[in-house]
């Protein structure tokens, strides 16, 4: 690989992940807080690669060894720069209801005290705090609280419907899938939807549904279901 090629496959691949940064489309692969790493290896990329062109400008004097490019078919080198533009300019969609691994505890969780849910009438909650709260809180926080999710319709093989949520701790790489069952006659709204369609649902967290031979996976009583548009981000952290 020539020194040419080098120095502007390193200026594309700060490019993409700038093109990437301003489009947001970086929230697909990773979490939010990650930005300003991102922006930072962005620009110091960009930077050392118009330098080092710059550099290479001036102690050739403006000219290029093309004879040299030529005898190792540089055309294939180049090739490697067509994935580095596709990661910017063709997306792929943040993952959805097939895309992660269901997140199903294998042992019993730690218990231990959760802060006291927001207040107020069906006060918005996470979806994977909920599941999180169902399996480990020693308050019972959850009991006899109506709290409002959001999610995406999911249907199991046994013919129950779920609500899920793709979570990530660092990236997409690390994407697992927390959810709750759904039940209730007004779960039958949910049940009508198909997979991947967005919800906003009110209810309750069974007391005691969340158990090991279910992978702490609790049941969600529903008394109200909304349709709703998918969001910007679709992942919870």
């Amino acid at each position: 690989m020539s020194r040419v090629t080098q120095n502007l496959l390193l200026l594309l691949v700060g490019l993409s992940t700038m093109v990437m940064l301003v489009k947001g489309t970086y929230l697909n692969y990773v979490r939010p807080a990650l930005f300003p790493w991102l922006l930072a290896a962005a620009a110091v990329l960009i930077a050392l690669g118009v330098a080092a062109i710059v550099r290479d400008l001036r102690d050739a004097g403006g000219h290029i060894d093309h004879e040299h490019d030529h005898r190792h078919r540089p055309w294939l080198v180049w090739l490697l720069l067509i994935p580095v533009a596709m990661v910017a300019f063709v997306v792929p969609p943040p993952l959805g209801a097939q895309g992660a691994s269901p997140q199903a505890a294998v042992s019993a969780p730690q218990r231990r005290a959760f802060p006291p849910l927001p207040s107020g009438d069906a006060p918005a909650v996470s979806l994977p705090e909920v599941v999180m709260r169902a399996a480990a809180d020693s308050t019972n926080s959850l009991d006899g609280r109506t709290i409002t999710l959001t999610g995406f319709s999911l249907h199991r093989p046994d013919g129950g419907v779920d609500l899920g949520r793709v979570v990530i701790v660092c990236c997409a790489a690390d994407a697992q899938l927390a959810r709750v069952h759904l039940t209730g006659p007004t779960s039958a709204t949910a049940a009508g939807f198909p997979d991947d369609t967005w919800l906003q649902i009110r209810g309750q967290i069974l007391t005691g549904s969340a158990h090991s031979d279910d992978g702490f996976i609790p049941t969600f009583g529903v008394t109200d279901v909304t349709r709703i548009d998918k969001p910007a981000n679709t992942y919870a952290y």
